[in-house]
């Protein structure tokens, strides 16, 4: 069964500022905490909060890394709400977006006081305002691909939270939350269904174990 979110294509911003995150994405209908304390993007929740509440999230490419204006960024990320904000400390935020659709960018607009913008293209991601609720994928070699995953990263899991999480948000929650490589987590955020990003995930999970267990072996 398919449920239609309560946004529609062509009431998303199609011009959003651009919120650079190494090594970390946001994904449809999923949370993303993120402490805010440089100037300029102080400046851009401000703006968005008089606007649309919406910024869209993309990895910068590091190898590239100079001057921040001039970062290349990979070409998709994901349009996030502003759905909570709080003061941590002096002229630091914890703001949390709300992941809403994942985008392309077509062209990005000159920086204007420090804030990088571009215009933004929807269409190769629709079925992200649809969500899954009966996904299905094969649960068993994921978790049995975990374990020791996470014990080579030095994860303590919730177990019993994991088995009761909805296959659509533990698919989601775990590629956010894993420490994968930036290209790699790009990759996942660019496929283009929940089914062919749980296949590609638990590929990746298994690959990253056997890799620490094979780089463990060799240093003893």
């Amino acid at each position: 069964m398919k449920k239609n979110v309560d946004i529609k294509i062509d009431t998303l911003p199609t011009l959003l500022p651009l919120l650079l995150l190494h090594g970390a994405v946001l994904l449809p209908r999923a949370q993303l905490p993120i402490p805010i304390f440089e100037v300029d993007y102080l400046s851009m929740v401000a703006d968005s909060l008089k606007s649309h509440h919406i910024i869209g999230v993309v990895q910068p490419i590091l190898k590239d890394m100079n001057v921040e204006e001039n970062i290349s960024l990979f070409r998709s990320g994901c349009a996030g709400k502003i759905s909570d904000i709080s003061e941590i400390e002096d002229e630091r935020l914890l703001v949390t977006l709300t992941g809403l659709c994942r985008f392309d960018i077509v062209e990005e607009l000159p920086v204007k006081n420090g804030q990088r913008k571009a215009t933004v293209c929807y269409d190769r991601y629709t079925q992200d305002l649809i969500e899954e609720i009966d996904f299905t994928f094969d649960r068993p070699r994921l978790l049995k691909a975990l374990k020791p995953y996470f014990k080579s990263v030095d994860i303590t899991p919730n177990w019993q939270e994991i088995g009761q999480t909805s296959n659509e948000k533990l698919i989601t929650a775990l590629a956010m939350v894993c420490p994968l490589e930036a290209r790699e987590k790009q990759a996942l955020l660019e496929t283009p269904t929940l089914k062919e990003q749980s296949q590609m995930f638990i590929t990746l999970i298994e690959m990253a174990a056997m890799g620490k267990a094979d780089h463990s072996i060799s240093c003893h």
